[in-house]
């Protein structure tokens, strides 16, 4: 099962106004169409254009069809196949010019789903997946816009995909924002655009720290809270919970897995929730514990390095904090932290390596 917020007028006009005022097309298609208003805010550009669209909704289809009796609608699911090929959409055209999308943002339970493009396998997100299958019915010249959830721009589980369309369709980042467009909803979405060559495929990561710090690892913790049954072992395990004043507290539960072991010294944060300062901790030398997956570890080579990145933290935290992003809980990853502390780029030439002994 998956949501239903359909577009607001405001955001799908900003969606087409990205796309260049030159560019004419001669069709468009929206494959969850809803109640049509990217295709309306698509027609109001180019009032000439032929209007095509797909939703799972039959109900959708019905209203959309009587608002819009010269469009080409049809009702089936965009992600199944044999549907798909049964249907007078493709019968009546195969390629268009412009894709619009708007896809569903969750599904119940985070399903994974498997994607083929151009002979190439990934595990998406649902929204992903949208994307990959609507690229098979884009013309050669032609562009695809979307609305998409932020976090597929930084999740593990569509980062394959994600830089494979970047390399391969000049994936492109439009628009990022938090702002209410949808009712009873508040995700955090992007606008992108593919197969767009006029638009910029580079993001720079701007938030980083201003030193390079040596002797730091990073390590999320894999011990699932509600799988702890799974790890018997003698190590006290520590959850966000735990995590209090910049201290550990009230610990009660042992596990043993030892992907998940962070030994001190060491820095504790959490990976997911609010940012909260109070919730980063030092583990001392001679300390081990196991982490939870809702928490990261920056193991350090000595106390004094520990110390250091604890005090840049916390003189440092509002812009530490904006590193937590999300469509709907907030969440930070181990490539934006490593970001954050130059772990991922050669100290440049006059800056200088902190080196702490």
């Amino acid at each position: 099962m998956t949501d239903s917020f359909y577009t607001p007028t405001i955001l799908a006009d900003k969606l087409i106004s990205y796309i260049s005022c030159q560019r004419n097309f001669n069709n468009v298609v929206d494959f969850c169409v809803g109640d049509g208003e990217l295709l309306r805010s698509a027609e109001k550009r180019w009032p000439s254009i032929q209007c095509y669209g797909s939703d799972i909704s039959k109900k959708a289809i019905k209203i959309t069809k009587g608002l819009h009796p010269y469009w080409l609608l049809s009702k089936f699911d965009f992600l199944n196949f044999e549907q798909r090929s049964k249907s007078k959409l493709f019968k009546s055209k195969n390629y268009f010019d412009l894709i619009l999308l708007n896809p569903p943002f969750s599904c119940w339970g985070g399903t994974l789903m498997h994607s083929n493009i151009d002979d190439v396998q990934f595990t998406t997100s649902t929204s992903m997946k949208f994307i990959t299958e609507a690229l098979k019915y884009l013309s050669p010249d032609g562009v695809l816009y979307a609305i998409l959830p932020l976090s597929v721009a930084h999740s593990q589980k569509d980062k394959k995909v994600w830089k494979y369309l970047e390399e391969k369709y000049n994936l492109s980042i439009l628009e990022e924002t938090s702002i209410r467009y949808f009712k009873n909803c508040e995700p955090n979405i992007i606008l992108v655009s593919l197969n767009d060559n006029k638009k910029s495929n580079h993001r720079e990561f701007k938030n980083r720290s201003n030193f390079y710090l040596d002797g730091i690892t990073i390590l999320r913790g894999r011990v699932s809270i509600h799988k702890i049954l799974k790890y018997p072992g003698e190590d006290y395990l520590v959850h966000t919970t735990n995590l209090k004043n910049n201290s550990i507290q009230e610990l009660n539960t042992k596990v043993g897995h030892k992907f998940s072991l962070v030994t001190g010294p060491a820095i504790l944060l959490p990976r997911v929730g609010k940012p909260d300062f109070s919730k980063v901790c030092i583990i001392k030398p001679g300390e081990a514990y196991c982490i939870s997956d809702c928490l990261i570890a920056l193991q350090c080579e000595s106390m004094n390095v520990a110390l250091t990145i604890f005090s840049f933290l916390a003189n440092d935290w509002e812009n530490v904090s904006t590193l937590y992003r999300g469509t709907g809980a907030h969440y930070i990853t181990m490539e934006k932290i490593e970001q954050y502390l130059n772990l991922d780029t050669p100290v440049p030439k006059h800056d200088t390596i902190i080196s702490i002994q």
